[in-house]
């Protein structure tokens, strides 16, 4: 686990943009700003004339030339939004910026420390390739627009700096010998990268790159294939319960594969999309986390259609019966077991909030329906996944949590509780606006005993990633408010890796907008417990095969990023360092005119 929390750690380089507006303000004041630093440092004057001709000075050669390049990219490249590429000229043109002030600074001590100048040519021209390469997918035009803003940033010097060399062609050849050593770099960089991958997992570093930026950029599934050709098929199982009452049908649905890796590949966006497969005008689907951990991570969304195949199948050979049901619970350590049986089935959920509750082995949930289906004629067991900490600690065979759980399941089926005509009830909303919630939004079961409705049980589910055990704990009070004698109050997630996309693996629900959340949450409950009507019931269960990551394979691919990662620590910054000391070398051996500050 230790492995996983380092590989995920990676996702924290990836944040959200500023508004356009914003970083054009930055680029523009940090230009003026670093242009008037210029001059101090080249003449060592501070007199607001001099001042104002180095800003000046530097809007020319740096911010319009920033702007340029970055709006021929937008124009040019619709797949880059103006946002995006306003980033990039952005982050250039402080490279220019930097490098420019460190010349003109370092050259009244050391005159060839000028040549600095050309390493911040060599360093932007590094960005524009593997940004416009690796991260937008661009991988014949690129080159084009790397070299078109390094020529447009010379022409800019040239015409407006006060740094220029007596030949114009001096200056060119030392901007493209630059350009050179860096790229030279950059494949360096990529060969270090690329032995591991290629030797664990048969994949190159640049596809892996680049393929991993774009789902995260434009929601694409490139890496689908790679995932393909290192997965592995496995025997599952899909379960599905349906109620049905006047007003239509409800429908549990808990598939055994886990909904990753993240955004909208593979396996995230499963549960939405079983639920939109398999609901209707009178039908409301609730998919629920299974027992299962990245290693049933489906390798493509094609691998749902095996799933709802399966759903279709038993849906079609239910045999619906009155519905009486019993609920108990049990508890051992930290683990608690809801355990709601429904005719002679069991819907046994587990809980360990507010601890962590992560993602529960695929081996320790068939033990848990082994057991259920000891006393019962079928089990579907799922987990709450309702208390997001931080922390990704597994519950693995043979772990103390795992027996907690098991021990929990024996408590609750030892308890004794006489079975009632059940009333079940529901309702939905796609929760729109409210953060940490998937497109499959908020949707509640409600049930009670007939002729006691006022002791009514609510499973709320959101669509989520997770949930803070403080939003937890308020909305199970908040409805308790409204139902003070409920048997049963708790909230669910589906531990959807769709919102995983943008910060990092942690986006739970109740980090923000937890009043909205709060307020839709209690007026869900209230329909569906207006909604309240005899019902039938069927269950079943079928074993289905998947094609997925496999324990091995998700072992190898954290081990491998790690090793990866391990070998970049070292390897980029002696990379990087030995490209600036080359260029600086090989600058400072051509004979010719010197530049001029």
């Amino acid at each position: 686990m230790e492995s996983a929390k380092t590989a995920l750690g990676l996702t924290r380089y990836f944040v959200a943009l500023p508004p356009a507006k914003h970083m054009l303000a930055f680029l523009l004041l940090s230009t003026l700003v670093g242009g008037a630093l210029l001059d101090w440092a080249r003449s060592g004057r501070l007199d607001a004339v001099s001042l104002m001709s180095g800003a000046g000075s530097a809007l020319i050669t740096i911010a319009i030339p920033s702007l340029i390049a970055a709006g021929a990219l937008a124009v040019l490249r619709r797949r880059v939004t103006p946002q995006r590429a306003l980033a990039v000229g952005l982050i250039s043109g402080l490279t220019y910026l930097f490098f420019f002030i460190c010349a003109a600074a370092l050259s009244h001590f050391y005159l060839p420390a000028s040549n600095l100048v050309f390493v911040g040519f060599g360093v932007a021209f590094l960005l524009w390739l593997t940004t416009l390469k690796y991260a937008f997918g661009l991988t014949r035009s690129a080159w084009l627009f790397a070299i078109a803003q390094l020529l447009g940033y010379t022409f800019f010097m040239l015409a407006g700096s006060s740094l220029y060399l007596e030949a114009p062609t001096d200056t060119l050849m030392r901007v493209v010998l630059a350009a050179s050593v860096f790229v030279a770099a950059l494949y360096a960089v990529l060969s270090f990268a690329s032995g591991p991958l290629k030797r664990n997992l048969g994949l190159k570093s640049g596809d892996i790159l680049s393929g991993f930026s774009s789902q995260w950029l434009f929601g694409e599934n490139d890496l689908e294939e790679a995932f393909d050709e290192i997965g592995e098929n496995v025997q599952t199982y899909i379960g599905m319960a349906e109620w049905r009452t006047k007003h239509g049908n409800l429908r549990w649905v808990v598939p055994y594969v886990h909904f990753g890796p993240f955004g909208s590949l593979g396996g995230s966006h499963f549960s939405y999309k079983m639920a939109e497969a398999l609901s209707n005008q009178r039908t409301m689907a609730m998919v629920f986390h299974g027992t299962c951990t990245h290693d049933f991570d489906p390798v493509s969304s094609k691998q749902i259609n095996a799933l709802l195949a399966a759903c279709q199948t038993m849906s079609s050979k239910f045999s619906f019966k009155p519905a009486r049901f019993t609920y108990k619970e049990g508890s051992a350590g930290a683990s608690r077991c809801y355990f709601l049986a429904v005719n002679n089935c069991a819907l046994p959920s587990f809980s360990r909030a507010p601890l962590s509750t992560e993602d529960v082995n695929f081996g320790v949930g068939l033990a848990l329906m082994a057991r259920a289906e000891t006393a019962y004629s079928n089990a579907l067991v799922f987990d709450c996944h309702n208390a997001e900490t931080g922390d990704l600690d597994y519950i693995e065979p043979g772990s103390q949590e795992s027996f907690e759980m098991i021990d929990s399941l024996e408590h609750a089926l030892s308890s004794k509780s006489k079975s009632s005509p059940m009333c079940a009830g529901w309702s939905a909303s796609d929760a729109e606006g409210i953060g940490g919630i998937g497109d499959g939004g908020i949707k509640v079961s409600c049930f009670a005993p007939a002729g006691r409705l006022g002791e009514p049980l609510f499973y709320i589910l959101l669509d989520s990633n997770g949930i803070t055990a403080n939003a937890r704990d308020r909305l199970i009070g908040a409805v308790r408010t409204y139902y003070p004698r409920s048997s049963f109050i708790e909230v669910l997630t589906t531990d959807t890796h769709q919102l995983n996309s943008v910060r990092g693996v942690f986006n739970p629900a109740g980090a923000t907008d937890e009043a909205a959340l709060e307020k839709m949450t209690v007026q869900l409950c209230a329909q569906a417990h207006g909604r309240l009507a005899p019902a039938t019931f069927a269950m079943a269960k079928q074993r289905v095969e998947v094609k997925v990551l496999g324990p091995y394979q998700s072992a190898e691919i954290v081990a491998t990023l790690n090793s990866v990662v391990a070998v970049l620590k070292f390897a980029l910054p002696i990379i990087f360092l030995a490209a600036i000391a080359l260029v600086l070398f090989i600058l400072g051996k051509i004979p010719g005119s010197t530049i001029a500050l």
